[in-house]
C-alpha cells in the first residue's frame, strides 16, 4: 500500500487562521512529511492546466493518487455540469480514480427510504458511465450526513449498483455510529481507494491518526483491507474542527498521521 494525503487540512487551517492556501505549499509539505501521493480537486482554477500540474507534482516526487468530485442525491443540472468538467480534467491528469462524495440530505439527517436510494443510484450510475467513458473508475465515499453512511446503507446502494467500487473512510463510519472494521471485513473486496483519519467521540471531531478517542482502531481496519488483497492508496484526509489561536499546522498533522501509518500499518 502507498500513502497519500489531500488538501483538506490545509484548507481548514487557512480558513481558521486567515492564511492563504497555495497548492505548491501543499505539495512541498506533503512530500516533506513522507507521502508518496496526493489527492486533489478544484480543476484549473485551483490547479492550473493538467499538464502544468502533473509536472509540478512530479517535481516534488509525488503521484496524483485520485481526483475528488462530488454528486448530489438528485440529478441537479449544475452539479452534472460540474462533475462532467471534473471527469474531463481528471482524465487529462491521467488519474485512474475519481473519488466521489455526495448524496447529502438535510441536516439533522432524516430517515431514508427506498426511493432515496433509487434516486441516488440513478444519478450515480450516470456519473459512473461518464467516468468510465474517459477511463476513470468512480470510488464512492460513504460519508456522514449522506444518504449512504453505514454498511447497511452501502449494501442498499450496491443492490442497485452491483458494479460500484468504494472509497471507505474509517472515521466517517465511526462517526456515523457504525463499525468500521466490520465494513472492511464485509466489503473490502469492493474498495479501490481509502481515506484514513481518527475520531474523537467526546469532542465530535476528526483528528490525526492515533489521536482519536473511540472504538476505532485504524491499524485493524488496514489489516482487514490487506486480507482482501487491497494494495491501493491510503489517503490521509483530516477534515477536523480547528480551534484556538495556534492549532497544529497542516505539516505537523501530516507528520503525526504518517508516523502512525509507518509504525502501526507498516506503510
Amino acid at each position: 500500500m502507498k500513502t497519500a494525503i489531500n488538501t483538506t487540512t490545509w484548507h481548514g487551517y487557512a480558513h481558521h487562521t486567515g492564511a492563504t492556501f497555495a497548492i505548491e505549499d501543499f505539495l512541498r509539505e506533503a512530500a516533506e512529511a513522507g507521502y508518496a501521493g496526493v489527492e486533489v480537486g478544484g480543476g484549473p482554477a485551483r490547479l492550473g492546466t493538467p499538464g502544468a500540474f502533473r509536472k509540478l507534482a512530479a517535481s516534488y516526487g509525488l503521484e496524483i493518487a485520485a481526483y475528488a468530485s462530488s454528486i448530489t442525491q438528485n440529478p441537479w443540472a449544475p452539479n452534472t455540469r460540474q462533475y462532467r468538467a471534473d471527469i474531463r480534467y481528471a482524465a487529462k491528469l491521467g488519474v485512474p480514480i475519481l473519488m466521489v462524495c455526495g448524496g447529502f440530505i438535510p441536516s439533522p439527517r432524516r430517515n431514508t427510504y427506498p426511493a432515496d436510494y433509487d434516486l441516488f443510484a440513478g444519478n450515480l450510475r450516470a456519473m459512473m458511465r461518464d467516468a468510465a467513458s474517459h477511463g476513470l473508475t468512480v470510488a464512492y465515499h460513504p460519508h456522514r450526513g449522506c444518504v449512504v453512511e453505514t454498511l447497511a446503507e452501502t449494501r442498499l446502494l450496491l443492490e442497485r449498483l452491483p458494479e460500484l467500487r468504494l472509497c471507505p473512510d474509517f472515521a466517517h463510519l465511526e462517526a456515523s455510529g457504525d463499525d468500521a472494521l466490520a465494513f472492511m471485513q464485509a466489503l473490502g473486496e469492493r474498495c479501490i481507494y481509502t481515506h484514513v483519519k481518527d475520531y474523537d467521540w467526546g469532542k465530535d471531531t476528526f483528528t490525526e491518526l492515533g489521536k482519536g478517542k473511540s472504538k476505532l482502531v485504524v491499524a485493524d481496519c488496514v489489516t482487514a483491507l490487506h486480507a482482501h488483497g487491497y494494495d491501493g492508496w491510503l489517503c490521509v484526509e483530516l477534515d477536523k474542527k480547528f480551534s484556538g489561536a495556534a492549532p497544529r499546522t497542516p505539516l505537523e498533522s501530516a507528520y503525526i498521521s504518517r508516523r502512525y501509518l509507518n509504525k502501526y500499518c507498516r506503510v
